[in-house]
């Protein structure tokens, strides 16, 4: 995993499309509703943190710390410019 929002979200689609095929015995079909579970659980941790970080970005953003707080190219030059 790339550790992406969007490599999560692949991942849960895929998921989905496992849990539609009917062409699994009923035996596969209990472990991939398993795995099923167990992805949404550890998806939903992964998202929550990620809202937490969202969050706390736009909390200095609107107190006017964020422009401190995120260094700019010249001083980590192995950053992508701008925000995306």
């Amino acid at each position: 995993m790339k550790n992406k929002v969007s490599d999560v979200r692949d991942h849960l689609v895929a998921m989905l499309e496992r849990l539609g095929d009917d062409s699994l015995s009923a035996e596969d079909m209990g472990v991939v509703i398993e795995r099923a579970k167990t992805s949404s659980m550890v998806a939903s941790t992964y998202i929550g943190a990620v809202k937490v970080e969202l969050d706390a970005i736009r909390l200095m953003d609107e107190t006017g710390k964020l422009a401190n707080a995120v260094p700019t190219p010249q001083q980590a030059p192995g950053l992508p410019h701008g925000r995306s």
